[in-house]
């Protein structure tokens, strides 16, 4: 060890023994920032395996299913009026076959 990393280290002692607090506080400081980096990559790594996986499944997004049960009840609501013309044109010749 060279003299002046010595005498640096002995600084930084002496310094941490003039204040324990402020010695504390940057040792916690440094953890802290580092938790929420390491948190901020964790979710962001969990976020990108949910969008993976979501991907590789036939699923499809909000909008879409939307726009599609928009079809589907308009769907159904046009099946429900051919089927009462349908009813209606049937029974219309069942009273003309009764006619004849």
């Amino acid at each position: 060890m060279s003299e002046d990393q010595y005498k640096e280290d002995q600084y930084k002692e002496d310094q941490y023994k003039k204040d324990p607090s402020n010695a504390a506080s940057k040792l916690f400081g440094g953890i802290i920032k580092e938790g929420k980096s390491l948190a901020d990559e964790v979710a962001d790594n969990a976020k990108a395996v949910a969008r993976s996986a979501l991907g590789n499944l036939d699923v499809v997004s909000r909008d879409e299913f939307d726009a599609q049960s928009t079809v589907l009840r308009k769907t159904r609501a046009r099946i429900e009026q051919l089927e009462r013309a349908v009813e209606e044109l049937s029974a219309t010749i069942e009273e003309l076959e009764k006619r004849t």
